[in-house]
């Protein structure tokens, strides 16, 4: 499935083919995203461990991209998730979100965030699927990027990692 990033109609959001090579030219300021970027999405792909979605400037260039799995969270991490009579609740987890350096405050990664909300919230009505999370670098600015877009933030508790997410139930109903 192929979408637009939130009021670009040149930027397009696309599967990363397992086939093919990663753009040379993306750089992001964290190295293990770069990483991942070029080498690992392939093989996690290849191993149905998630899916790698890039956002295109049109041109064949990528302007940043994410990759998301299905996953859970424990209801006891949150008093707000607790009640629901479910053992663990079933999420969508954006494992990796970057941005290219030369396109950063552009809104890419809002873009991409966006995008993946709307494929949680399309899931949910094939699939469970009642939150999107994610585990943030340790980095404030991060972590404040996903509180100001409506996630909850959860600290590292009893060796589990810290914990961003949002409960797309509202988001559900109101479709």
């Amino acid at each position: 499935m192929n979408g637009v990033a939130s009021g670009h109609p040149k930027r397009e959001i696309s599967l990363v083919h397992p086939d093919t090579s990663s753009d040379p030219n993306f750089e992001c300021r964290d190295q293990e995203f770069n990483e991942y970027y070029r080498v690992g999405c392939h093989s996690d792909m290849e191993a149905g461990l998630n899916r790698t979605w890039v956002c295109g400037d049109g041109r064949g260039g990528v302007l940043g991209y994410l990759s998301i799995a299905a996953a859970h969270l424990r209801p006891d991490r949150d008093p707000a998730l607790q009640g629901m009579g479910y053992g663990n609740i079933p999420a969508l987890l954006i494992g990796y979100l970057a941005t290219d350096k030369n396109h950063e405050r552009q809104g890419v990664a809002t873009g991409l965030l966006t995008w993946a909300l709307g494929e949680a919230i399309r899931m949910s009505k094939r699939v469970g699927c009642r939150i999107v999370m994610l585990n943030p670098v340790d980095d404030p600015e991060i972590r404040r990027f996903y509180c100001n877009r409506g996630f909850r933030y959860l600290p590292v508790r009893d060796g589990e990692a810290d914990v961003c997410y949002i409960d797309i139930q509202g988001k559900i109903k109101a479709q």
